[in-house]
């Protein structure tokens, strides 16, 4: 066989390399269209797979301020081109992708699964699996809470003071609301990364599994 120069050598492993990488951004793009907003908090992208906001839940489609959060999530994302970052838990029950999505703005870069929290466009979800960012997804959310914006200010009986229903959940894992004129109101916290939850009315809280507490 010829002998190769070195120089030669070189040239091929650096045309192989170049190659390869160019090859691995095709078959692998590190962005990605989105074609659809499904709802809130889940998106489609061009290559056909539905991604679901990790640790954001938006209201269901009827609901109060469903269709506002729909449109804040389309306005963001929608023909826009956005970068995934997976967590442990990659999938969903309803084989969707979970994933914390990233939108480039300019030189900045919007993490929307915080944007979509921090502007009330839905609530704090409970992932037990997937932590990575949940200090910050929860200070987005009650940021958001504390300052009365999106749903809480349009889904409560009284938009002028919020959504101010507690639901905790108790040592025994036992679920109970507390409205703001009951007795332990004042001395029950809310801690969102235990479970806790705010809710706009009692339907709300009943419908996800919270008992009404002593008066």
């Amino acid at each position: 066989m010829p002998k190769v120069s070195r120089s030669k050598a070189l040239l091929l492993i650096l045309s192989l390399f170049i190659f390869g990488f160019f090859s691995w951004q095709f078959l692998f793009p590190s962005s990605f269209t989105v074609i659809e907003v499904v709802d809130g908090d889940t998106i489609k992208l061009g290559d056909g797979r539905r991604i679901r906001y990790i640790s954001i839940d938006t209201p269901e489609e009827e609901k109060c301020f469903a269709q506002k959060a729909k449109k804040i999530n389309s306005d963001l994302v929608l023909g826009k081109k956005v970068r995934l970052e997976r967590d442990i838990n990659e999938m969903d029950r309803f084989g969707r992708y979970l994933a914390y999505v990233y939108l480039q703005d300019g030189e900045e870069e919007i993490f929307v699964n915080e944007f979509l929290l921090a502007e009330g466009a839905g609530e704090f979800f409970l992932d037990t699996v997937n932590l990575r960012y949940q200090n910050l997804l929860v200070q987005a959310a009650e940021k958001a809470h504390e300052e009365n914006k999106g749903l809480w200010h349009e889904c409560a009986f009284d938009p002028k003071k919020g959504c101010q229903i507690k639901g905790n959940v108790d040592r025994l894992d036992k679920r109970w609301y507390h409205l703001p004129s009951f007795r332990h109101y004042e001395t029950t916290e809310i801690n969102l990364e235990h479970g806790d939850r705010w809710f706009c009315t009692e339907e709300d809280a009943q419908t996800a599994g919270f008992e009404r507490a002593r008066e």
